[in-house]
């Protein structure tokens, strides 16, 4: 069983959307979440975060900005970005360096098996994940 220690951002304006992301990734992680561009840099200040998942496409205009940058923050290692996004702008968003894109509809399922793949990558070397073998014996 995984613990809740890991803390994901998540930046999306459409509220529905918000409340199902919060409701299926808490779950499994720490959540912290909020539905305008310019609270999200605040948060990452404040908080280590393990990735970030967000909605390029804002009514601000603001998305795309953010990405560039979460990008640019100092620190140890770059922040993995999931974009889940109404537009197909995977291109943009891959070259701006985002982890991985997804177009929505997102089902819950997809985005956390697209979390725990980037931040699978984005661990440091010498980092193993322990996932037990269901009721198999290891030697």
């Amino acid at each position: 069983m995984q613990t809740k220690t890991q803390e994901i951002l998540i930046v999306e304006c459409d509220l529905p959307t918000l409340e199902l992301y919060l409701r299926e990734l808490s779950r499994d992680y720490q959540i912290l979440a909020c539905s305008e561009t310019q609270q999200a840099l605040p948060i990452l200040q404040a908080h280590s975060v393990a990735a970030v998942v967000l909605e390029p496409s804002t009514p601000d205009g603001q998305g795309w900005s953010l990405l560039a940058a979460i990008k640019n923050l100092p620190g140890s290692s770059p922040i993995p970005v999931v974009l889940c996004s109404t537009l197909d702008e995977r291109k943009r968003g891959m070259e701006m360096g985002a982890a991985t894109y997804l177009v929505k509809p997102v089902l819950p399922t997809t985005l956390l098996k697209a979390l725990r793949q980037v931040m699978r990558r984005n661990e440091p070397p010498g980092v193993s994940i322990y996932l037990p073998d269901e009721g198999k014996a290891r030697p």
